[in-house]
């Protein structure tokens, strides 16, 4: 785990502006890459980007890239110009890119069968691995697509799924809930509770089924955990959150650090975002899982970027579980994005990643399996 914030990007305060030429633009990113590079990468950088701990090259640029220019554009799309309300905005842009990923359709996935379906009217999917495990019972993953609760699909996060069924070598549900405007957070976690109940009266096993998610699927992945017990439902065998975002009320990230830290831009957006799917927020019961009965949250696995905001809210879940005796794990990995394997699955850090979260999915799996040897021994 590396935690070092001495290595975290500086904040904007040179020049760099929206409103420059493309071409002066173009040429202080690349002159700041070059630096950027230079002082981050040598002489200890080795061809994997792991072996020393520096990121990779790609991360390095890609992170570099993100700070100077997806921060200024993830503001104007979420926020808008002020040609709509910010709610018309956010569900402007939901619908139009889930639209767009419709075009992943025509991309083969290797090495994975798909299964087309639905619960309750809910389109779901069900990603098998080529010669792998095809009984729910013998273990799956439950995963919830990202996207800030107004966005995301099926179509987003099929290449997440395919990932984690290819590297597990198990069956990985995931479903398309409902988002905002349809519904607020709280009907997004009733859809994800449902896709869970659906999945045991299928005969998956609660004690091989792991729930996983990015971002707002981070959020309602822990928040299912929870939740599904206080329904009567059994606990599920771990929980992954990859930049997970774990709380509603942003108190304790204000006081985290500065938003000029995060690299996306999640922490400038955030705020606006909560408002709008959450309305309700200091008025009902926060259905936040940083707030709920966690002496019942099974081992988790939580990953987040070394500068984003949600950080914060990983490093909070991780020691609370710690305080209340539940396993976790948590890794913080640097010059990274926000959701970096999500969003950037062919880096190298990115399928390190992955390959960690298929390690924790497949011990979770195999722990019910060695706990019924135990028993049978014993008889």
């Amino acid at each position: 785990m590396g935690t070092d914030t001495g290595r975290r990007t500086r904040a904007r305060g040179d020049g760099f502006t929206e409103k420059r030429h493309l071409t002066e633009n173009v040429y202080i990113l690349g002159s700041e890459v070059a630096a950027f590079i230079k002082e981050n990468l040598l002489p200890e950088f080795t061809n994997d980007g792991l072996a020393t701990g520096r990121p990779s090259v790609w991360a390095l640029i890609f992170y570099l890239m993100s700070y100077r220019l997806a921060r200024p554009v993830i503001r104007r799309l979420v926020l808008g110009c002020g040609k709509r309300p910010v709610s018309a905005q956010l569900a402007f842009l939901g619908s139009r890119i889930n639209k767009i990923a419709r075009l992943q359709r025509l991309l083969p996935l290797r090495g994975v069968h798909v299964e087309r379906g639905a619960v309750d009217g809910l389109s779901m999917e069900i990603v098998r691995p080529v010669g792998g495990q095809a009984a729910l019972h013998s273990g799956v993953v439950l995963y919830f697509h990202g996207g800030g609760f107004m966005m995301g699909s099926l179509d987003t996060h099929r290449h997440v799924v395919a990932a984690i069924a290819r590297l597990t070598g198990l069956p990985v549900m995931h479903i398309e809930y409902r988002q905002y405007p349809d519904v607020t957070v709280d009907g997004s976690v009733d859809d994800c509770c449902r896709a869970y109940q659906w999945l045991l009266e299928q005969g998956a096993d609660p004690a091989r089924t792991v729930l996983a998610g990015d971002s707002a699927g981070g959020f309602l992945a822990y928040a299912t955990a929870l939740h599904a017990q206080q329904r009567g439902l059994p606990r599920p065998a771990g929980v992954v959150g990859l930049s997970a975002l774990l709380e509603l009320d942003g108190t304790a990230r204000g006081a985290y650090g500065s938003v000029d830290d995060d690299a996306f831009g999640v922490s400038l957006v955030l705020p606006t975002i909560v408002e709008h799917t959450y309305p309700q927020l200091g008025t009902t019961k926060d259905p936040s899982p940083i707030n709920g009965p966690l002496n019942t949250m099974p081992p988790s696995l939580l990953i987040a970027a070394e500068t984003e905001i949600l950080r914060c809210d990983a490093e909070r879940l991780y020691g609370a579980l710690t305080r209340s005796g539940r396993s976790s794990v948590l890794e913080i990995w640097p010059k990274q994005l926000h959701a970096f394997p999500a969003l950037l699955p062919f880096l190298p850090e990115s399928r390190e990643a992955f390959a960690s979260v298929a390690q924790f999915i497949k011990s979770r799996v195999d722990a019910d399996a060695s706990a019924l040897n135990e028993r049978d021994q014993a008889v």
